[in-house]
């Protein structure tokens, strides 16, 4: 018996899109120091968020007095969990993840699991990126609350966020396309139906659970399957989000 690491992660550069809110903004800049003379090293300067590719956000991203990277339990960040299919949210835009999902989930969730959520859209990462960031399925605060009373320590999605895009209020002011198209397509309107800024990163980082994002890597090859999962952010003091390695560990 052996040990394999699957790494469920996006690659992270130059190509790492970026959640695209208007106006202007800077992009990830990865520059390159080199050294010569006796002894010659490289060292990379990076200037850009945290808060991109696979991420892990702190509780003090959302919430006035909560707690930074360096503070979060280590504990919170690895353990055993499970890794849910649920591939058959990929192709239906704006899908509201609830409940309902949950509880149907495949494998079952249980107390005190890191959850990791395949719904398929990591597949559009760098691909179409606009569906990606405007499209994904996401959660509703009954699916956040269900996670919450469940008694979870983590959960990874792999899609750009833990609350759906439409969950960013007002949307006419903070994603003014996408408010125009949900108008467009439905006749609704989304400040009344989603009348809150990311309720379900509230619930979920208020209640101490490990809010990790954009996942993807070699997700497809664990999906359906119990395993050990890990992902420990930077010993950041005041850090409110840093990159992380998410990874799944199975024993064959």
């Amino acid at each position: 018996m052996g040990t394999k690491i699957y790494d469920l992660s996006q690659p992270f550069g130059q190509m790492t899109p970026l959640w695209p809110f208007p106006g202007q903004r800077q992009d990830i800049i990865l520059r390159r120091a080199e050294y010569h003379g006796r002894f010659r090293k490289r060292s990379t300067i990076y200037t850009g968020t945290l808060h991109a590719g696979t991420h892990m956000d702190a509780p003090i991203h959302v919430l006035d007095g909560g707690i930074t990277l360096d503070q979060i339990p280590l504990e919170n960040c690895y353990g055993t969990g499970v890794v849910v299919d649920f591939r058959y949210m990929k192709d239906k835009k704006w899908y509201l993840i609830t409940s309902e999902d949950f509880e149907k989930a495949t494998p079952k969730i249980e107390k005190a699991d890191f959850v990791v959520l395949n719904t398929g859209w990591h597949k559009l990462w760098r691909v179409k990126n606009y569906d990606y960031f405007n499209y994904y399925a996401g959660l509703t605060k009954d699916g956040a609350e269900w996670l919450v009373k469940k008694g979870i320590k983590a959960i990874a999605v792999d899609h750009a966020a833990m609350d759906s895009p439409l969950w960013h209020y007002k949307l006419s002011e903070n994603m003014p396309w996408l408010d125009r198209e949900f108008r467009q397509e439905t006749g609704r309107d989304p400040d009344k139906e989603f009348p809150e800024y990311e309720p379900c990163h509230r619930i979920l980082l208020g209640n101490g659970i490990a809010c990790i994002e954009n996942a993807g890597g070699d997700i497809d090859a664990v999906t359906g399957k119990r395993v050990t999962l890990a992902a420990f952010p930077f010993r950041l003091e005041q850090g409110d989000g840093c990159m992380v390695r998410l990874v799944a560990i199975v024993e064959e």
